[in-house]
Order: C-alpha cells, then structure tokens, then sequence
C-alpha cells in the first residue's frame, strides 16, 4: 500500500493496516451510498484512507467504540466532498474546465445550503446546528476556534457542539439497523 509511505513508524503502519483491513468495506459502502457510483466511491475511499494516513497519530487517542464512527464519518466527509467537486464540475463547460486547468471550487461555504440535496438522510435529519458544525469541522475543515467565531460562541462550546453532533450521528446511525 502506498499510504505506508507516508507513515513514519513501524507502530503507527501497523496501525493503519488493522484499521484498513478492519474498515475498508464500510468505508467504501458509505461513499456508495453517497456517490452511487463504484468508481467514485472508490476514490472517496482512497481520499479517506489518505487522509487516516496523514492523521494516523490521531486514532492512537481513540477509543474502540469511537473508531468505527470517526471512520463513517471520515469516509461520509470525503465522499460529500467529491460528490460536491463533481456536481460543480457538471455545471463548467469542458472548454472552461480546461482552460482553468486544474479545477478551482468557490468558497464552499457560499453553498452550503445547496450542499444538503446530496447529504446522506441521516445528516438531514440532525439539527441544523449539528449538521453545520459537523460540516464545517469535517468538511471544510474549520478549526475549533473559527467555527466558535462564527457562531459567536467559545471554544470549550464549539467543541461540545462537535462532540454532540458526533454522539447523534452515531446514534441515528445506530437506529437505521447499523452498528457504530
């Protein structure tokens, strides 16, 4: 795998391929749900599975019962992010893709409203306020001090917020017949 490149220790590569063997089918059947396309799914997961190589000192502060829902999570927000480049991307004529040459989105957050019609149904059943901080820590990866800014709020606050909106995702997860 050309993700243990990026990992420094024999520790940590050993960690991500228990976390590879042990989550790549559910990852990969999240970004189907989302993408309902095998090939798309399949390069959200790689974009996923990039991104738990890069963090990989992270998941070392996990719990078990946690780790199965910051993975859905990771592979949801990766495959979010790729439907929504590839929903932009339909709205640019071929001419205009290649003359920008690699593809540049606008802020993503001036559509975030319009970002919902792709959002897997348990996303759309959160709260608002959830779902938004969800979106801006995972998605467009707001950090906790910004996200408590826009909300005119602290930071202890906005981390609670995130951790609520975490506990009632895997919950209506859980409720849908799945196991977190």
């Amino acid at each position: 795998m050309i993700f243990l490149m990026l990992i420094d220790t024999d520790e940590e590569r050993s960690r991500f391929e228990q976390l590879y063997y042990q989550y790549r089918h559910l990852l990969f059947y999240c970004a189907k749900s989302i993408l309902k396309n095998d090939c798309d799914a399949e390069d959200a997961v790689q974009n996923a599975l990039l991104y738990i190589a890069q963090h990989i000192d992270k998941f070392e502060a996990i719990e078990e019962r946690e780790e199965k829902g910051l993975m859905i999570m990771i592979a949801t927000q990766k495959a979010l992010d790729f439907y929504r480049m590839r929903k932009r991307r339909s709205h640019l004529s071929l001419e205009q893709q290649s003359q920008s040459g690699c593809w540049e989105p606008s802020d993503p957050l001036n559509s975030i409203a319009g970002v919902e019609e792709g959002l897997p149904e348990i996303l759309k059943e959160m709260p608002s306020k959830y779902r938004d901080v969800l979106l801006k820590r995972l998605c467009y990866g707001y950090e906790y001090a910004e996200i408590a800014k826009e909300l005119k709020t602290t930071e202890a606050n906005a981390r609670k917020m995130l951790q609520r909106a975490r506990e009632q995702f895997i919950r209506l997860y859980q409720e849908r017949g799945h196991s977190a």
